[in-house]
């Protein structure tokens, strides 16, 4: 009992401190420190807190603003400074950390995302040495603003020149006008010509005009006492929102929509987009980036591959060309003229309008994308003026390369398309993707020795159904993932994976062939001790059907692989339909035939059966026919159509045998010994334990003949086979036999051919 109630508080004792650990893990409050974006009804600016204990302070700019809080829980509650006065407000942290929302005193909503290490920009390095450097730095912060960088307009505040009655304005409205001002600038086309080389005096004025329409905009630049360096006019509120309008009802919009770059409707759009979405790569740009290529050069089967490898290479080309803002590049929805962006002698970087499921797309040119690599490999020492961004696929690759070039640098040398270093790599994946495959029979046979059909299996049996389909698929799977990791020529890597994608169809296959015969094996076994009639046959054509899709399935999958348009021929059976159909009568009668003998059930394995003038024993039923083992013991095969259409006997399922005989007694045998003869005889059938007394039983006279007195006996006895029934028959035969002599009648033995006259008769 003592020891119990150890137990017990071991027990407890455990529980409350499992209780306490995840009540102090429940308990973990993630502080306020960090930077973080905070976006409100006016606009979004960057708020940098830090926590001591309960106390929160923090600053945000422009406005010289300040915040000051107390933490209790997850809700901050404090009060924030800024020129024009102070505002309480209350914030409540999201549980992971990341987030907050809350009311200030006036209830306004106010939201923050945190920072996160490596999610903050690096601040754009501003150049107001002349007027078009300062238009450039403003428009490069404008569209990293644009693009989730909400830190970026804030700088671009020392790039502008503000009236006295702008600098009064409330920091949200400020931001808004400037964000109103980019967008006027984005509508235009602006390039570094538009600038006079010479700026003379203390004022410019530059006309930047819409791609596609007569509309312009004009920008003043200051540089005088208020100025450090060349400033852009911010103009008047009321101006900028008159110019947006009429800008966007120039290109039949209403408003601006942030992600209409997504559509490709225009080269800007569609360098921005690649551009873009190269950077949010593993958050779901990948699928943006790839819709800027067009690879309608490049073989389907290696997309997935390649066009990752082409997009780096293009953005390696692109940061090394120069320094460009997306607003020199012209947005005329209107224009079907290719966009030049790069020529070099070695191929250049084009963006042409292509129709894309009835829209047009402007891409990036198949020419583009077949001479990028040479023109990388051309500029890869020119000193890149914006970090690449190396996607995870193409890690391996580069890394490689540059351990080549480490090494030795004649293996980049190229044979073909393909670099020395790649051809001594593939080679050694051969090797060991044989090593591997070859390794592999042990895993095989110790799997294929666990079953209980194919654990008495030889060797032999063991490796031609599961080790040599296993072998090909471990071959061409590592050769395929080996190869993919190389950065291989387009026609090379199309031949591996062709070939590799063949290994796998034709190894699977074979596996799941095998595997469908020892599971319906299984099933047969499992069938054979019910009492179920259908079992066996549904087991059998379920078997055949499998296998047939199987092989069907895995023709496709070739056919797909090779480019076989066989989805062509498929739709050409709807035409040619009647023509299959007729062709293919007799095997679509067999499959309805089989179908029909699932239904109807004359039959199940192993029963003797009389179809038409054949007598057997089913062996096997199949989707196509059926076999049976005659009495001579060959195999017959009948077409199932055929067997619907025969009278079929089936002997297995009878209750019991009947059996037919005659005696045949001299004509001077007298009526009462006839009559004795007929009771003794009946009465002796219906009383012998062997004969089926629920069934029935005839005894008597039938004919009178010229050779003698027929009398003839019909009755059944309880026999399930051949065997039993020969051995009954010849005991009550011969026991009748001797019951007529004892009656004292005379039997009459005719010769071979007199019996058969008799019959007739």
């Amino acid at each position: 009992m003592q020891k119990g109630d150890r137990m017990q508080k071991k027990v407890l004792s455990v529980l409350v401190l499992w209780s306490l650990s995840v009540l102090m893990l429940s308990a973990v409050e993630h502080t306020w420190d960090g930077k973080w974006y905070v976006f409100w009804k006016q606009g979004a600016f960057v708020l940098q807190a830090q926590q001591k204990g309960v106390k929160v302070n923090g600053t945000y700019q422009p406005d010289n603003g300040t915040l000051e809080g107390t933490v209790a829980g997850k809700k901050l509650k404090g009060m924030v400074h800024f020129s024009k006065g102070s505002s309480n407000f209350v914030f409540t942290m999201s549980p992971d950390g990341n987030a907050f929302f809350g009311n200030m005193q006036n209830g306004d909503w106010i939201a923050g995302s945190r920072v996160t290490e490596g999610y903050s920009k690096a601040k754009e390095k501003l150049d107001n040495s002349l007027p078009f450097t300062t238009m450039y730095s403003f428009l490069k912060l404008g569209n990293q603003f644009r693009n989730g960088n909400y830190e970026a307009l804030e700088p671009a505040l020392e790039l502008l020149y503000l009236s006295k009655e702008q600098e009064s304005w409330f920091y949200g409205k400020r931001m808004d006008v400037i964000r109103k001002f980019f967008q006027v600038l984005d509508l235009c086309t602006i390039h570094k010509y538009d600038f006079n080389a010479d700026s003379e005096g203390n004022r410019t004025r530059v006309r930047f005009h819409q791609a596609g329409t007569d509309k312009y905009v004009d920008i003043d630049f200051v540089k005088g006492k208020r100025a450090s360096g060349w400033k852009i006019v911010l103009p008047g509120e009321a101006e900028i929102d008159a110019k947006l309008k009429v800008l966007l009802r120039a290109y039949g919009l209403e408003e601006l929509d942030p992600n209409r770059n997504l559509e490709l409707a225009n080269p800007r759009d569609t360098m921005r987009t690649f551009i873009e979405q190269n950077e949010r790569w593993e958050q779901g740009g990948k699928k943006h980036v790839l819709a800027t290529l067009n690879l309608s050069a490049v073989d389907p089967s290696i997309w997935e591959w390649q066009a990752p490898l082409l997009s780096y290479y293009l953005l390696g080309v692109i940061n090394r060309v120069s320094d460009f803002v997306y607003q020199e590049i012209p947005n005329n929805p209107k224009s079907r003229m290719p966009y030049v962006y790069f020529h070099h002698p070695l191929g250049s970087i084009v963006i042409a309008p292509y129709d894309v499921e009835g829209k047009i797309r402007w891409q990036f040119t198949p020419q583009t994308l077949e001479d990028i690599e040479r023109l990388y490999e051309a500029m890869e020492d020119v000193p890149s003026k914006a970090d690449t961004v190396v996607k995870s696929e193409n890690d391996l690759y580069f890394m490689l390369k540059r351990q080549a070039k480490s090494i030795l640098p004649l293996l980049l040398k190229k044979f073909y398309d393909t670099a020395l270093w790649q051809i001594i790599l593939l080679v050694l994946i051969v090797l060991l993707a044989l090593l591997v495959s070859y390794v592999s029979k042990w895993i095989t046979f110790a799997l294929g020795r666990r079953f209980y059909l194919t654990k008495r299996w030889s060797e032999e049996t063991i490796t031609l159904r599961f080790l040599r389909p296993a072998q090909l698929i471990v071959f061409a799977l590592i050769l395929l993932n080996g190869a993919h990791q190389l950065g291989l020529s387009d026609f090379l890597f199309a031949l591996i994976k062709t070939f590799s994608y063949l290994l796998i169809i034709i190894g699977t296959t074979w596996v799941l062939y095998n595997l469908i015969f020892i599971m319906f094996s299984a099933l047969q076994i499992h069938a054979r001790k019910t009492s179920t009639d259908v079992d066996e046959i549904i087991i059998s054509l379920s078997s055949s059907i499998l296998r047939i899709g199987l092989i069907t399935a895995s023709l496709f999958a070739i056919a797909e692989v090779l480019h076989i348009p066989y989805k062509t021929v498929l739709a050409g059976l709807g035409i040619g339909g009647l023509a299959f159909a007729i062709a293919a009568k007799d095997t679509i009668a067999n499959f309805f035939g089989s179908a029909i003998i699932i239904a109807d059930t004359p039959f199940k394995t192993g029963d003797r059966v009389k179809i038409g003038d054949e007598i057997g024993k089913i062996i096997n039923v199949g989707i196509r026919s059926t076999k049976i083992r005659t009495t001579y013991d060959t195999v017959l095969t009948i077409p199932n159509n055929m067997i619907t259409r025969e009278m079929i006997d089936n002997y297995t399922a009878r209750d019991a045998m009947r059996i037919d005989t005659r005696f045949l007694l001299a004509l001077d045998t007298p009526k009462p010994m006839l009559d004795e003869i007929d009771m003794s005889v009946s009465r002796f059938l219906r009383e012998h334990p062997e004969v089926d007394q629920t069934k029935i039983i005839l005894t008597g006279v039938n004919d009178y003949t010229s050779k003698g007195i027929l009398f003839e006996l019909r009755f059944f006895v309880k026999a399930e086979d051949e065997t039993t029934y020969s051995d009954i028959r010849h005991r009550i035969i011969t026991d009748i036999a001797n019951l007529i002599k004892e009656k004292g009648a005379q039997l009459v033995f005719l010769h071979f051919e007199e019996e058969e006259s008799v019959q007739e008769r």
